[in-house]
């Protein structure tokens, strides 16, 4: 029997150790893929950035990470490869239109386009599927059955069921209740600002922009009161919500260069957050099932999903079956994120470019006296009995525009099948994707002097207007902050009518100013280091999509007095 328990011993460590081998000769194999895949292009010609057989290009972001605060989003590697191309390809005049990033294995190789027509060929000529860098991102949340995540019949199914809830049209019929929370945020803003005219305490923009975005997501997609603006605590929803984002940026990433950080305690979280958020949506749910939903004119994002059942849609079956309920909890969940996060930062950013430019907000105020009348105080009423007027706002969208402009949040990232190649227009250069995601680059894209002109760096909403100035224009194609083609942000529209709203009834009556100096001092000892970026301590951050440093620290004022 000793003899059998050593020879069983032996067999089990044996059988550990070769399958330690194997799983390590598999990395090694799948690193040696991925670095010779990046060979065989410079080999064919291809401009390809200093490449290690064994570290891949993991140096150049190395030296990335080391110029930039360790809190920067990736997003600002575009820019700084744009700035910095010549120190790594120096007989080079330009940064080439596709650039391939061997990050293995913090990330999958990338491949960075740079160019918009190129973007446009596997976005909008042919829409290639999201890159798994997209939807392991999202699967911990929704399981993968979500309208961002999923391709082919299931995603045209849920799109279309959603499109007419987030058309111009229907936004036009939800803005009483657009309004109503937009001027609870402004109420807001006005108790914080300072007696006779003064600035008032330092605050967090973001956390007020951040609850305003979603309230007013839960109220168009889900007919929903959250209350996050006036409760004196979050709500569940709220928190299941903050945590779960926080908790899927912790999954492997370039920015961190590791392949990667959620630990299991992590899933342990990931799945109570989730647990608690069907909780909230299901009986809403079940409520619109019960009730005669054709009987509403609303079409807020669930009462059409409601609709597709009761109607007997073919794609759904004539009842709400437990994969259908699934499936609308996993959208409601993506909308309640995307809702809510890129608008919050947007309206930071373009508060911020108005305060930075008192020409372009003295132009903007102007616009809203000739339309909406004088007085800032009856603009909502205005607007509620002509709702057309919101549109007839150029000079207002303009900003907006160049806010997203200068200040991407997103950006769409595609994998590439075998066969798959970018043209590039001028030279006729063919540029595999095989092997590699396919990342859009609006950073630079977006302020490239080809597409913008001399003053592509600068917030210029002229730009936008009808009788531009020379080399003040704009290119279509190179203005991305909702993608391009059929995958585009189903709520485009949501976005913008918000951000105009924030704009009308926020120029008139307050004065922002950014406040870091107070920020400083009210964190005392927690304050960190005063990083900056290009001599801005307002930044892009985040390990997903983009947030401003620190919630923006700001101080307001009632304008009036000062005007």
């Amino acid at each position: 029997m000793k003899f059998d328990s050593v020879d069983i011993s032996f067999l089990l460590w044996r059988s550990v150790a070769v399958a330690l081998v194997v799983a390590v000769g598999r990395v090694l194999y799948s690193g040696y893929v991925h670095r010779s895949r990046v060979r065989a292009l410079k080999a064919q010609g291809l401009v390809i950035l200093p490449h290690s057989l064994l570290f891949g290009h993991m140096p150049i972001l190395a030296d990335y990470r080391a110029a930039y605060p360790p809190d920067a989003n990736i997003y600002n590697l575009h820019q700084w490869l744009m700035k910095n191309f010549k120190k790594y390809l120096p007989d080079q005049d330009e940064l080439p239109p596709v650039v391939y990033l061997d990050c293995w294995p913090a990330s999958a190789p990338l491949a960075l386009v740079f160019d918009p027509l190129m973007a446009a060929q596997f976005t909008y000529t042919k829409s290639l599927p999201k890159s798994k860098l997209t939807t392991d991102f999202l699967k911990p949340f929704t399981g993968g059955t979500d309208m961002v995540s999923s391709e082919g019949e299931a995603w045209k199914t849920w799109r279309s069921r959603f499109n007419p809830g987030f058309s111009q049209r229907n936004m036009t019929a939800l803005l009483p209740d657009l309004l109503e929370e937009v001027t609870i945020f402004v109420d807001g803003l006005k108790k914080l600002a300072g007696k006779d005219g003064q600035w008032g305490p330092v605050f967090q923009l973001e956390e007020r922009t951040t609850n305003l975005t979603l309230d007013v997501i839960t109220r168009s997609a889900l007919d929903m009161r959250l209350h996050e603006q006036t409760a004196t605590t979050s709500s569940p929803l709220k928190v299941a919500l903050m945590d779960q984002l926080s908790l899927l940026g912790k999954g492997g990433s370039v920015k961190n260069m590791l392949p990667v950080s959620r630990l299991p305690w992590h899933t342990a979280a990931i799945n109570r957050n989730n647990k608690t958020m069907r909780d909230i949506l299901l009986p809403l749910i079940q409520d619109k099932l019960r009730s005669d939903s054709n009987a509403s004119h609303k079409k807020t994002t669930v009462d059409l999903a409601i609709r597709a059942v009761d109607k007997g849609d073919p794609n759904a079956g004539a009842a709400a079956t437990p994969e259908f309920i699934d499936n609308l909890i996993a959208n409601l969940k993506v909308f309640l994120f995307a809702g809510h996060d890129t608008t919050s930062s947007t309206i930071c950013f373009l508060t911020k470019l108005l305060a930075d430019h008192p020409a372009c907000l003295a132009k903007l105020r102007a616009e809203h006296d000739a339309v909406l009348g004088p007085d800032p105080n009856i603009a909502t009423s205005v607007l509620l009995a002509s709702p057309h007027l919101l549109h007839a706002l150029p000079y207002t969208l303009a900003a907006i525009k160049e806010a997203l402009r200068l200040y991407p949040l997103a950006a769409t990232v595609r994998a590439a099948p075998p066969g798959t190649y970018l043209t590039h227009a001028g030279s006729g250069t063919r540029y595999p994707g095989e092997g590699f995601e396919l990342w859009v680059a609006p950073p630079v894209i977006q302020t490239h002097p080809a597409y913008w002109g001399p003053r592509a760096e600068e917030f210029v909403p002229e730009r936008w207007m009808a009788a531009a100035e020379a080399g003040e224009g704009h290119c279509k194609e190179a203005w991305i902050p909702f993608a391009y083609g059929p995958r585009n942000c189903i709520g485009m529209e949501l976005a913008l009518t918000e951000l105009k709203l924030v704009a009308v009834l926020t120029a008139r009556t307050l004065d922002f100013e950014e406040a870091w100096g107070e920020w400083d001092a009210l964190r005392g000892s927690k304050a960190t280091p005063a990083y900056t970026v290009d001599g801005q301590r307002l930044y892009q951050v985040g390990t997903g999509t983009v947030h401003p440093k620190d919630g923006m620290p700001v101080h307001v004022r009632l304008r009036g007095a000062s005007s």
